[in-house]
């Protein structure tokens, strides 16, 4: 599967990554994402395409900023995440990529679009309410930009980033 996804700004990912060392069990073997927030998703998609395609996009994008003040938990996947309140500048970018986008093989047509920072996954029951009382006194909210569009090949627990297009600030 190949993962479209926006990467942040320096500070807040700065903030992001203690927030996931914070979170991550001591036992576990899963390496952290990098701070992101997923666009799309397309499945059996060559990455120099999907490349091809957006990269005309990216270059003319102005750069999408976001604010996140909620905490989100999933029982799918037992993954605490960031909720994003998008600015406009991120929905006209998400918008115009899957426009452009239309034509390749969508991993989850129809699922109508939820911004988030992915903090961490695969978290056991038990710890749930634990690491979630920590993560409300750790976190109050975070502001910032995209840096970077990137597409991501994922196979598994395992991810590798094919290319990266940085956006003009």
């Amino acid at each position: 599967m190949q993962l479209l996804v926006l990467r942040l700004d320096y500070r807040s990912s700065t903030t992001i990554e203690s927030l996931q060392r914070q979170l991550r069990q001591p036992n576990s073997k899963l390496a952290l994402q990098l701070p992101h927030i997923p666009l799309l998703a397309y499945q059996n998609t060559s990455p120099f395409q999907l490349k091809a395609t957006f990269e005309p996009i990216a270059k003319q994008a102005a750069v999408p900023s976001f604010h996140a003040s909620d905490i989100g938990f999933s029982k799918e996947g037992a993954r605490f995440y960031l909720q994003v309140q998008p600015e406009e500048t991120l929905n006209e970018l998400h918008s115009s990529l899957k426009l452009a986008g239309h034509e390749f093989s969508a991993a989850s047509p129809g699922n109508p679009w939820q911004p988030r920072i992915p903090l961490i996954g695969q978290v056991p029951a038990p710890f749930w309410g634990p690491l979630f009382a920590r993560l409300a006194l750790e976190f109050s909210s975070l502001e910032g930009i995209g840096a970077a569009l990137e597409c991501w090949t994922v196979i598994g627990h395992r991810t590798s980033i094919e290319w990266s297009i940085f956006l003009d600030s």
